[in-house]
């Protein structure tokens, strides 16, 4: 019973990361809606610049921020998920034995 309590620790503290990193794709995803601009737009726009866009304008610590938000998150769920369904065995093993010793 401890290790499904431990299993089931892990897996509680996983989705809590989980929760944190959806908040950094929220405000990195915000952030880049509000400053990104990149020369591609410009030329669809056909706007034309006398000098170049500054070095903030291209969001790369926001895109830097959600790109590896992604790759966690993608691993932390995997291993969310299989924490989650070791737990679910257990408690399936438990329940049927207290149902064998009570017949």
């Amino acid at each position: 019973m401890k290790r499904l309590e431990t299993l089931l620790g892990w897996s509680l503290v996983l989705c809590i990361i989980l929760l944190f990193l959806t908040l950094g794709d929220f405000l990195s995803l915000h952030d880049i809606r509000q400053d990104y601009v990149s020369t591609d737009i410009l030329a669809d726009l056909q706007v034309k610049l006398s000098k170049e866009l500054p070095e903030w304008t291209s969001t790369k610590t926001e895109w830097f921020v959600a790109n590896i938000s992604f790759y966690l998150k993608s691993v932390l769920t995997i291993l969310a998920i299989f924490t989650l369904s070791k737990s679910i065995r257990k408690l399936k093993a438990v329940n049927t034995e207290q149902l064998d010793s009570s017949l």
